[in-house]
């Protein structure tokens, strides 16, 4: 003969605390998992924003000495290449960081058999990719990696320091001010407007290559000097960028 048994004050006291064990339990896994889903998420896009910026740096410094042909070959008067922005943006213009190019003391502008022009200073100009808060820019025939924490000179322009000649090579960007943003490719042609080459023989001469109103802080800091050289090559190639 089977026997009801009447629940007691123990029975109901041990489900409820089943009850509020089973909710702890619940509410510890789902905070984990929204913990673990939010970290998780945040490593995977600090992860992509890297991964992003290394390819940036990556196709710009293929583009850079895609476009430096123009600096070592006379006979090449355009060059074509393409970056792939993924939400990026690039920027072009015929303002940007000045520099100056001395010899001994004097600027090269100041003299009309060297390069007769109004400005003692070569305007760089602009093409840059930016990222999020980095930036990658050409300048001059090198590359520049900037951000809100600083900046480096990722490549330097073609300044050649020998033992009795001092080459100063230099791009300067005449391009018009405009920007694009792109999740795809975008391609990207340069064209020489104008080159100038100019060789002198001062003799036992001073080189120095300043930087004037950096448009990145990379800059700072980053003459170039060569001194008691026989011989000064300067070349500077102004080009368009158009896209």
């Amino acid at each position: 003969m089977r026997r009801n048994r009447t629940p007691g004050p123990d029975d109901e006291d041990r489900a409820v605390s089943e009850v509020l064990s089973f909710v702890l339990v619940f509410a510890i896994i789902m905070t984990s998992v929204a913990v673990l889903s939010m970290t998780g998420f945040q490593a995977m896009e600090d992860y992509q924003e890297g991964e992003q910026l290394r390819n940036g740096e990556r196709a710009m410094e293929a583009l850079a000495d895609n476009f430096n042909d123009v600096m070592r070959y006379d006979g090449i008067d355009k060059r074509h290449g393409e970056l792939s922005l993924r939400e990026g943006t690039v920027t072009t213009g015929d303002e940007g960081t000045e520099v100056t190019i001395e010899v001994n003391d004097e600027t090269i502008k100041d003299d009309e058999d060297w390069f007769d022009r109004e400005d003692e200073s070569f305007n760089l100009g602009e093409f840059a990719y930016h990222y999020d808060d980095e930036t990658i820019a050409y300048e001059g025939g090198g590359l520049i990696r900037e951000s809100t924490n600083g900046g480096v000179v990722y490549e330097e322009p073609w300044f050649d320091c020998r033992s009795d000649t001092a080459i100063i090579s230099l791009v300067e960007v005449d391009a018009d001010d405009r920007s694009i943003q792109s999740s795809d490719g975008v391609g990207f042609t340069l064209s020489v407007e104008n080159r100038t080459t100019e060789t002198k023989t001062p003799g036992d001469a001073d080189v120095t290559v300043s930087v004037e109103n950096p448009e990145y802080d990379a800059w700072e800091n980053d003459d170039w000097e060569c001194d008691g050289v026989e011989r000064i090559h300067v070349t500077i190639v102004t080009v368009d960028i158009e896209y």
